[in-house]
């Protein structure tokens, strides 16, 4: 057979063949989703409807029981560790990015409001959501409850606390910083008794649950926890509905609830370094418990830095360089880093974010451009040689060994490399795994219109 009417992977009919599988294969989708409307819809109003039983809010979620970590609780309790029920009290604070309340249930943040970004339902967003707890609710260790503090608004950026368990005293100094929409806190533990165990810091979220996705189809509303420890940064996937999620962690300096867009973080900064459990119950709230477990002493001294809002690479670092972390490139982070400082040098000169993106991939093609001619090449290269390989198929098919020996004979004559055609497309991978990670995580693509129909360059 004279190999000149053999078929390459790229001839016209191989291409419509790919094309139609495609559309085949996106139609089935939509006719699932159309016949089976209860499979696919966001099962929100299901999940809401199954954890209010009787009228009530809280969603009573088994606790995970993991030796040397503190347990997350299932519900968080409205008393004094005394057994006293004491009303709860608010300030609140604003800044011209953020609005929230400081609760005298553990000093945590509630009610945290974002102004200058909105939902897809143009609500605003808010953060740090729970039926139960505070973002950042501090307890003690082995105890359901927050601490209940005695609550005074120093200044419009500062809140002091003061908690009494016994004879242990705990004063808890939070400072606002609006510029950067973080907080800093100063923990003083005196008098802690012989049976003192540690304090406890939480991080809740509501799960987002009902996201249907599939492989080619990825869902761009998912959560993770992010736990930098031992020097070594995890992700953990918080979006399972198919089972319980539970990890846990030593030597912890960062931990963070993360959305794609969005975080409440969490970095260590005391002496005492903290131990982390996470729990992602199938329904239910997220939960990340940071345990702080001191050896003891007269008075113990504890300090963190504590975030909540979107994930921009400029705003976190200005927090912390290693809150950075949150923001996850992918494997080829380094890549991708500086393909998102180009992106924005783009839209510094064009002010149009869709404009910034064709400019940037325009300029990746432009860089692998030689990768791709050398790849052509050996591909035609292949192809003109394909006579004589078949020759030597045919005259050899007796012996596969003289086959072999006589193809790469010929290669070598002909100058010809074998791994020609796809080597140089493997070299571009990492740089297009980069990309697709900086367009899927970049915030501000977040809402960002671009031309005509198109308003919101972060949706499919």
């Amino acid at each position: 057979m004279n190999s000149q009417n053999e078929k390459n992977f790229f001839d016209p009919k191989t291409i419509i063949a790919v094309l139609l599988v495609g559309v085949l294969f996106f139609g089935w989708q939509k006719y699932l989703e159309y016949k089976y409307p209860d499979f696919y819809k966001n099962k929100d109003t299901q999940t809401q409807s199954g954890t209010t039983a009787g009228g009530a809010a809280a969603v009573a979620t088994p606790a995970p029981e993991t030796a040397g970590t503190a347990t997350p609780p299932a519900q968080i309790a409205t008393t004094s560790t005394s057994g006293t029920t004491l009303p709860e009290t608010r300030v609140a604070l604003q800044s011209g990015q953020m609005k929230f309340d400081v609760s005298s249930k553990g000093m945590g943040i509630r009610s945290l409001t974002l102004s200058n970004y909105n939902d897809r339902e143009h609500k605003p967003i808010q953060l740090g959501i729970s039926d139960q707890a505070g973002l950042f609710e501090i307890g003690l260790v082995g105890q359901n409850a927050p601490l209940d503090f005695q609550i005074e608004k120093v200044s419009e950026t500062n809140v002091k606390g003061v908690a009494r368990s016994g004879s242990m005293t705990v004063e808890h100094d939070l400072q606002f910083h609006p510029e950067t929409s973080s907080w800093t806190s100063n923990v003083t533990v005196r008098g802690a008794a012989a049976g003192f165990s540690g304090l406890t810091v939480l991080l809740p979220e509501h799960k987002r649950t009902g996201l249907y996705s599939s492989f080619l189809m990825p869902s761009m509303e998912h959560q993770e926890f992010v736990v930098k420890h031992q020097g070594n940064i995890e992700h953990v996937n918080a979006s399972s509905e198919s089972e319980d999620v539970t990890k846990s962690f030593s030597q912890v300096s960062l931990v963070a609830i993360s959305s794609q867009y969005f975080t409440s973080a969490l970095i260590d900064q005391s002496t005492v370094i903290p131990e982390v459990n996470v729990f992602a119950p199938k329904q239910g709230e997220l939960r990340a418990v940071l345990a702080y477990k001191p050896a003891g002493g007269d008075q113990i001294n504890l300090s963190w830095k504590t975030y909540s809002g979107p994930k921009s690479m400029e705003g976190l670092q200005s927090v912390d360089p290693m809150l950075a972390d949150v923001l996850n490139l992918g494997f080829f982070a380094s890549i991708g880093k500086i393909l998102l400082s180009v992106l924005k040098w783009f839209y510094g000169f064009v002010g149009n974010w869709g404009v910034s993106i064709i400019l940037l991939t325009v300029l990746v093609r432009l860089l692998v451009l030689p990768f791709n001619i050398a790849s052509y090449k050996s591909m035609k290269k292949m192809q003109k040689i394909q006579p004589m390989l078949q020759s030597i198929r045919e005259r050899y098919k007796e012996d596969p060994a003289a086959m072999n020996r006589e193809t790469m004979a010929l290669m070598r004559e002909q100058k010809v490399n074998p791994l020609g055609g796809c080597l140089p497309m493997l070299l571009q991978m990492p740089v297009f795994f980069a990309l697709y990670q900086v367009l899927g995580q970049s915030i501000e693509l977040y809402q960002a219109p671009f031309i005509l129909w198109i308003h919101d360059l972060s949706v499919k």
